[in-house]
């Protein structure tokens, strides 16, 4: 049985608690379903037992009744045996993304600060922003299948791959959940022609790899990598190679090689809102081609996409340096001339990641089809700087050389950068640095003091707060066109990504959290003051971020990517956190805002 309290239009007050999980669904009349809002558990609308059965013969017997993942490590539900199993996981993101309630960080399962948290057994546990169900969807059938149903039926749609995700868009409460994981097929083809091209524009072999929605860039870069090829993709191998992190633009260590990854989609295909299979590329439906190609999710369900591949690496290096200070002032100018040299080191073609802490700075670049002699000898000046201050300990310093790409993603990719911090609380600000800042001492001056400020804001939030420096900007992602994609044009005048993150435990008051949210976006804020007219990657942003449509999408991209979003899916049926369209709902995206 399913008891749900809603208090209808005000954000974040849902809370569902679960009795008995094998008893049916009552059918509850006491609430009068609003049009302009999403059908909800306790109204009328909401689908009898038998409705649900019904869906679940239509997807093979895939429709899992949802509940959150560490239900069974608190009482009533407590099981022994299950919440060691809970346990061994809940920190591991592997486990996370083969977990139909879970995701990445734990804040976004729930909901006005309720949820099902750690595996404390005494804690309550709600439903909080799990879904109410799951369908596990294994193929384009079952996608369609469960866009009809929560089109028809009137009820919020959230789609999942790994739960990597770091604005809650997996995820809904009082929704079901379409779940892509196992839809991870993987074909590498070495001549792909778009439907509907003219054969005479393909005379050249143009190698692709085509993705079901499922495939994650582990698996994708061991695949290309068997035919010599490499792809533009992301730091860690459990991210999802398809939904969000494409459509959002996506970034990675090869990006100023060969551009963000929305610049190299050849082909979409993808489940319209009227459940409708389509297919957009730049022959057929080229206006949702162009909102695919960074205009986040929010438009169709994408079932399949079509990458290009590149030619091999000749080989790449790997630098790591570890910079070590108990003396701020000393490590703040050493990192002052840290950013003053990426405009030369774009020019040289070096990408990768710093993390710094107000004591600690590790930094892992990559420089492709070079000597190790060569990349030692482009980083010593920048070692030697550091060195000069005594007290600043460099250590960790060393050069390795890969033969590929993917030998060096293999060895290192679980020191690299990336989404990999599983099973806590967790938000991010970030903001895109244009190149221009790297070019004078004044920009330079003026970026390494406010990100001093930036750090010390963000340490007040949480003691062990830093940010992360993205170094994956420049080069060929500077080339893109906003006619051929809708990347957010700060992109293309950008060298760096600066992120910052903060933290809490589960037993934070929400109202504390909410403070704590607040103070992040105005740390925030001093990046935005130093970078009029810029914006941010929308997947890695601050979930608050103030002007979104301007930062995310661009003041010139967003009256065209509302449009198509409303020819697509003019009910909001892809509704989510911050994309197209979502100024049209209230604050949990289940209420249309005012008359609609």
């Amino acid at each position: 049985m399913l008891i749900l309290l809603v208090t209808i239009g005000a954000p974040f007050t849902t809370t569902l608690v679960h009795a008995d999980p094998n008893d049916s669904i009552p059918e509850l009349s006491t609430a009068t379903a609003v049009p302009r809002c999403r059908c909800l558990p306790d109204q009328a609308c909401w689908p009898s037992s038998d409705v649900w059965s019904a869906l679940k013969d239509s997807v093979d017997g895939n429709l899992i009744a949802t509940f959150p993942a560490a239900r069974e490590c608190h009482d009533p539900y407590y099981d022994k045996v299950q919440c060691d199993k809970i346990q061994e996981g809940y920190n591991d993101d592997k486990w996370r993304r083969s977990t139909p309630g879970a995701l990445l960080q734990t804040n976004w399962e729930t909901f006005h600060g309720k949820g099902c948290l750690g595996t404390n057994q005494t804690t309550p546990c709600y439903q909080g922003a799990v879904p109410i169900y799951t369908v596990k969807a294994t193929s384009i059938a079952h996608v369609q299948e469960t866009v009809r149903f929560a089109f028809d039926h009137n009820i919020r749609l959230a789609i999942k791959n790994t739960g990597h995700d770091f604005l809650g868009r997996s995820t809904a409460p009082s929704s079901i959940s379409l779940w892509v994981t196992a839809m991870n097929d993987i074909q590498v083809v070495d001549k792909f022609i778009p439907v509907g091209a003219p054969a005479q524009e393909f005379q050249v072999d143009v190698p692709a790899v085509v993705l079901g929605p499922g495939a994650v860039w582990g698996d994708v870069y061991k695949a290309v990598d068997a035919h010599g090829r490499i792809v533009i993709g992301g730091d860690h191998d459990s991210v999802g190679a398809v939904g969000g992190f494409c459509l959002g633009g996506g970034h990675g260590p090869l990006s100023p090689r060969h551009g963000l990854c929305a610049d190299n989609v050849l082909q979409y295909t993808v489940v319209t809102a009227d459940g409708e299979v389509m297919i957009a590329n730049n022959y057929l439906n080229q206006e949702l081609f162009w909102a695919l190609r960074g205009g986040a999710p929010g438009f169709a369900a994408v079932v399949e996409a079509v990458y290009r591949t590149h030619p091999a690496l000749e080989n790449i290096n790997y630098f790591q340096a570890t910079l070590f200070s108990n003396d701020t002032e000393s490590l703040d100018k050493v990192m002052r001339d840290f950013y003053s040299r990426h405009d030369a080191w774009s020019n040289d073609g070096w990408s990768g990641y710093a993390a710094a802490k107000r004591d600690v700075v590790v930094i892992q670049y990559f420089l492709p089809d070079a000597s190790v002699e060569e990349a030692t000898s482009a980083m010593q000046p920048f070692l030697d700087y550091a060195r000069s201050f005594p007290a600043v300990a460099v250590l960790d310093n060393t050069v390795d050389h890969y033969p590929t790409f993917y030998a060096m993603f293999q060895a290192r990719g679980d020191a690299m950068f990336g989404e990999k911090a599983a099973g806590i609380n967790a938000l991010l600000g970030s903001r895109l640095i244009p190149r221009t800042m790297f070019q004078s001492d004044r920009g330079v001056d003026l970026l390494s003091s406010t990100l001093v400020k930036f750090q010390e804001d963000l340490i007040k939030i949480w003691p062990g707060a830093g940010f992360l420096v993205q170094f994956v900007a420049g080069g060929q992602v500077s080339q893109g066109s906003a006619e051929d994609t809708s990347v957010l044009p700060a992109w293309r005048d950008a060298l760096l990504l600066f992120i910052g993150a903060i933290e809490w435990d589960d037993s934070t008051p929400y109202e504390t959290q909410l403070e704590y949210q607040r103070k992040l976006t105005k740390s925030v804020g001093r990046l935005r003051k130093i970078t009029p007219g810029g914006g941010t990657y929308g997947n890695e942003a601050d979930p608050n971020e103030p002007n979104w449509k301007r930062s995310f999408f661009g003041a010139a991209n967003y009256p065209r990517l509302r449009s198509i979003q409303k020819k697509y899916d003019a009910n909001g049926l892809f509704v989510c956190r911050r994309c197209v369209g979502s100024e049209d709902w209230n604050d949990d995206l289940l209420c249309r805002r005012g008359r609609h």
